[in-house]
């Protein structure tokens, strides 16, 4: 690679979704929460409402989506020199470009993209809003083993 191209595939990029979807990611999940600790009280005082199994489901459901939407899948991704960096509404992390090993999908989620690099945490992106394709390209540029589109 001569200095030029080095130059080139050093680059800075940035994808995000919009800040709009912070906000409503936490709207959300702050309604469910309500709703579920709501029923709980209801049912724990004696008043009429769903089965327990019924509530373990719930706060199940909400703690995995809790844990993935707010902790887990970037709504930025920055590509700082050779550093992947990311954030969640209450996470963020760094990862070498050079460590991602291969390029998929969330649980075969269409609109999703998983970085996955060995030996670290793997990055989730929710791509249905904005593209990731220019992304893809730049870490592709820095590393052959990411594809260049999905």
């Amino acid at each position: 690679m001569t200095r030029n191209e080095l130059d080139d595939a050093i680059c800075n990029e940035t994808w995000s979704l919009p800040i709009a979807w912070v906000g409503f990611q936490l709207l959300i999940m702050s309604v469910l929460v309500v709703a579920g600790v709501s029923i709980l009280v209801q049912t724990l005082a004696g008043h009429a409402g769903p089965p327990l199994w019924f509530l373990a489901i719930w706060f199940g459901a909400l703690g995995w989506n809790v844990y993935w939407w707010l902790f887990r899948v970037a709504y930025r991704v920055d590509l700082v020199g050779e550093t992947l960096q990311w954030k969640a509404p209450f996470n963020s992390g760094a990862l070498p470009v050079s460590a991602i090993t291969g390029v998929g999908r969330f649980f075969g989620a269409f609109f999703t993209c998983v970085l996955r690099a060995h030996g670290h945490q793997s990055v989730v992106v929710f791509t249905q809003l904005r593209s990731f394709e220019p992304m893809l390209a730049a870490l592709h540029r820095l590393n052959p083993a990411v594809p260049p589109h999905q």
